[in-house]
């Protein structure tokens, strides 16, 4: 669909009013009206801060899939595993009570993926059920009376990561890398003070860091490689269909305060659920790129944006530097910044494959 904000009227329009209006959101005198006003920006607000998604008060493609997601109720219908997986928050809620009951799901995503029905599936057997995969009501009413030792579960339960959220055994000179310059094509990004466009940023720090991981070893694939338009659900298809190890998008940050500084990092988190080998490689990256720009560390932050959810690898979203910030351009323009955060970054990832 086209991306819709504030001023704009239409069916479009009139379905997302529709679909924020039935899951509680309030949108004042706007009502379901067809016009894209400031109540109507205010409650996509609100539901974009809810689920972990950018808050622009815009729907693009992110935040209308997670819309449409979000009328699925537990038990409404029949869930199994098939292509193109089930998606919604019925699946997400399947997810939680098998990894809060001591099956692991995996990633609590809202995709109905093999391991999740491997979990379904020990659950059915462990419960004196068919094995058969399928979840309906009935499944789900025996989940819902089953406890673990008689007791409730906490609402932050998660199965761990068997690690610990850190890279045991593994080189990363072994590893395939997708390296994803956000934005480009007919999507330039945030511009800087002086008319820096972030899609050219992101690609040449992207360009320059595949270059470096493959000098030590590594395999590289690039999401794109020019200024090119990339779906956005296609960046992480991408990385899936190649088998890649790991996913590291590559985006700058920007704020109304020109005052605004910081190294960003994002890693994958809904509801309660969160990546733990990304909340650990995002620290490290942080750490490094703050420490070759000179700029503030920000801590990493958990989010639900579709190129950390749908990747079925660790992923991390990185902003080395607010293109926003006062005296940017002059670090942007410096022949050598794209080197040198392509550098930090690999250093950071070195870090977490081989800590100190």
């Amino acid at each position: 669909m086209r991306t819709l904000k504030l001023g704009d009227r239409g069916k479009e329009v009139l379905d997302v009013q529709s679909r924020l209006f039935s899951l509680g959101y309030d949108l004042g005198t706007d009502g379901v009206d067809g016009y894209f006003g400031e109540d109507t920006r205010a409650a996509v607000l609100h539901f974009q801060q809810r689920n972990g998604l950018r808050a622009d008060g815009v729907i693009a493609d992110n935040t209308w899939q997670e819309l449409v997601e979000a009328r699925y109720e537990p038990g409404e219908r029949l869930l199994y595993l098939r292509i193109p997986s089930f998606r919604g928050v019925d699946v997400l809620h399947l997810q939680r009570s098998l990894n809060r009951l001591g099956f692991n799901a995996g990633p609590e995503d809202g995709i109905l993926g093999p391991g999740t029905e491997r979990a379904v599936l020990d659950f059915q057997k462990n419960a004196g059920m068919v094995m058969d995969g399928m979840i309906d009501e009935s499944v789900l009413k025996v989940m819902a009376r089953v406890t673990k030792d008689g007791e409730p579960h906490a609402a932050g339960a998660k199965i761990p990561d068997r690690n610990g959220g850190y890279a045991v055994d593994r080189d990363l000179a072994d590893l395939t890398v997708v390296v994803d310059p956000g934005h480009g094509g007919d999507d330039d990004g945030d511009v800087s003070q002086e008319g820096i466009r972030e899609k050219d940023v992101n690609l040449e720090v992207a360009l320059g860091l595949g270059k470096a991981l493959e000098s030590i070893g590594c395999g590289v694939l690039l999401t794109r490689d020019g200024d090119v338009t990339v779906p956005l659900y296609d960046r992480p298809a991408l990385a899936n269909q190649g088998g890649a190890d790991l996913f590291i998008s590559i985006h700058h940050n920007s704020n109304p305060s020109p005052r605004a500084q910081g190294a960003a990092a994002y890693y994958f988190c809904r509801h309660g659920y969160f990546s733990e080998p990304g909340i650990i490689l995002a620290g490290h990256l942080v750490t490094s790129i703050s420490e070759a720009l000179d700029v503030p560390p920000l801590p990493p932050l958990g989010r639900n944006y579709a190129v950390l959810r749908e990747t079925e690898m660790t992923a991390v979203l990185l902003e080395p530097v607010f293109i926003t910030a006062d005296g940017m351009d002059s670090l942007l323009n410096e022949s050598g910044y794209a080197t040198r955060a392509a550098e930090a970054i690999l250093a950071g990832l070195g870090d977490y494959f081989s800590p100190r």
